[in-house]
């Protein structure tokens, strides 16, 4: 992975600071870390990635691919025992944002098997994004809904960004559905798990998500920038909420959401 260098001129400085706090977290076997002392993991290293990747783009980040270091790392995780559809599916995404090969058939196969094990919303939902990485569209398709009794049974925002995406159903009960994740939206700008709770960093990108995908924005979206800056912390990342410890995924929560946010 080649050094930090942004490549523009003057790079806003948060940005510098965010790709400073992932890089540390790098471990010289492969993959990334929560912290510069821990090991790395699937779910930290999908977050890292994410966070390059998107960065970027924009000419914040270097490139993560042909790190070889990283796929070594990537490899051995294909190798070993997956515990959860989210898991698997960070792995698979990891492997693509590296540029790593991916074992197709055999993520088809952990895809029918899951789906025939559970009915649990959020394995589902990640059993549905595998299928959207590997076959873009032109593959298998799968009934991924929850239970017929219940399908729309939901409590927080990210449960209800998991039914969008399963049910791909914006009708008549859209707009109700946009005017309760706005409700959602606390007086420090961002999100509660549902209206009436603590604003976290990963509720509001899920909110955010769901909101865009109903044709909907947040009530105050100036307020939502300004609770997202106000997690920074002094390491470069981004903590889940004001005070606290920042990690790579609430770091990750925070960029896509700015993303989304300058999405006019």
């Amino acid at each position: 992975m080649a050094p930090i260098t942004p490549t523009s001129a003057v790079a806003p400085s948060w940005q510098q600071e965010v790709v400073s706090f992932v890089m540390k977290r790098k471990k010289v076997s492969g993959g990334f870390s929560a912290t510069p002392r821990l090991p790395a993991t699937i779910q930290d290293t999908y977050h890292a990635l994410r966070i390059l990747t998107t960065l970027g783009r924009h000419n914040f980040a270097p490139s993560p691919h042909d790190d070889g270091p990283l796929l070594e790392y990537l490899t051995r995780a294909r190798q070993s025992e997956q515990h959860s559809a989210k898991v698997a599916f960070q792995r698979l995404a990891s492997c693509q944002l590296a540029g790593a090969e991916s074992e197709c058939d055999a993520i088809v196969g952990f895809v029918h098997r899951r789906l025939q094990e559970t009915t649990e919303l959020e394995e589902r939902y990640y059993c549905r994004r595998m299928i959207a990485e590997i076959a873009r569209q032109d593959g298998p398709e799968f009934c991924l809904m929850p239970a017929p009794a219940t399908p729309w049974s939901f409590r927080t925002a990210s449960d209800l960004w998991m039914l969008l995406s399963l049910s791909q159903e914006q009708s008549e009960r859209a707009k109700g559905l946009a005017e309760w994740l706005r409700a959602c939206q606390t007086y420090d700008g961002g999100f509660g798990f549902l209206p009436g709770t603590t604003s976290f960093m990963e509720n509001g990108y899920d909110a955010l998500r769901a909101l865009q995908m109903l044709g909907s924005a947040p009530m105050q979206r100036q307020g939502c920038r300004a609770f997202i800056m106000a997690c920074r912390t002094r390491t470069g990342g981004f903590a889940r909420k004001g005070g606290a410890t920042a990690f790579l995924s609430s770091t990750w929560h925070a960029v896509a959401s700015l993303e989304l946010l300058n999405q006019e």
